[in-house]
């Protein structure tokens, strides 16, 4: 079925203004707020752990030293690190940064079936969470099949990895929405989006530059402290924006309808809810 861009746009604008739509940018916005804190966390704390591992050196041990040699001036430095993140040990730092990009994959499955939702005034629950734990399961090999094709491609030529990027667009909606297997989702968003090759470009062209565009815009907002945050909650709303676009795109593209009418018919021929 044909996909228009126009369409898409304007559906998936619509989309992050129900209620859905708003839930999946507060979870994205409490990911993505958080994200700094587990990486400081984890530098701060890797840094400690070095320090006892090298010399058996604590925090406190290394001021008086640097007092005694005369580099008082370094002590800003180390009081920094001492308050930055929060306070846990290495290996569970090392945990909670390894689980990130898990807990992005299972957002960004919960985002799809969200926004894909046919009743824009109530957040989905069933929808949302029926045979869930399989579909995450599910997308997570799938991506990350696609991510080394993708890489793969990459390495010969950019314009093959490029390709094949906009090529699997559809596989996590192919798994959480019509239940696909991994290398089913991978075949059928390849179909779709070849049909449609030249409308799924255009569009992943016009998020690309919404998101430089956007993100140069607030990196210029001058807010003191506040400038991080704020950025990263700009960030996060081009994202979902990103999340919704593609949401809008494939149920076009299995329903052969443009807007809200698309859910319904992707609901009743692809497995919507099921």
């Amino acid at each position: 079925m044909s996909v228009s861009v126009g369409d898409t746009l304007e559906d998936a604008v619509q989309r992050l203004l129900t209620v859905p739509g708003l839930l999946v940018v507060v979870l994205f916005l409490g990911f993505r707020l958080a994200n700094p804190v587990i990486y400081e966390t984890f530098f701060a704390r890797g840094i400690e752990f070095a320090l006892r591992e090298a010399g058996g050196y604590t925090i406190r041990e290394l001021e008086a030293e640097l007092i005694e040699r005369g580099y008082s001036s370094l002590l800003p430095l180390l009081d920094g690190l001492t308050e930055t993140g929060m306070d846990v040990s290495f290996p569970i730092a090392v945990a909670m940064l390894a689980v990130l990009p898990f807990v992005a994959e299972l957002l960004h499955v919960v985002g799809v079936r969200a926004l894909a939702a046919r009743d824009p005034n109530s957040v989905p629950l069933e929808e949302i969470t029926s045979g869930l734990p399989g579909a995450y399961a599910k997308s997570l090999v799938a991506n990350f099949v696609a991510l080394v094709l993708i890489v793969l491609g990459a390495l010969f030529f950019l314009i093959p990895g490029i390709a094949l990027a906009v090529l699997f667009f559809f596989v996590r909606h192919r798994i959480a929405l019509a239940g696909d297997g991994v290398f089913e989702a991978i075949s059928q968003s390849y179909a779709l989006v070849k049909e449609n090759a030249l409308q799924m470009f255009a569009l992943a062209a016009v998020f690309w530059l919404t998101y430089l565009v956007v993100t140069f815009i607030s990196g210029l907002v001058p807010l003191g402290d506040l400038t991080g945050p704020f950025r990263r909650a700009v960030e996060t709303g081009v994202i979902v924006f990103g999340i919704s676009m593609l949401t809008s795109a494939y149920l076009q593209a299995v329903g052969g309808v443009g807007g809200r009418a698309s859910a319904a018919a992707a609901g009743q021929t692809d497995g919507l809810g099921a």
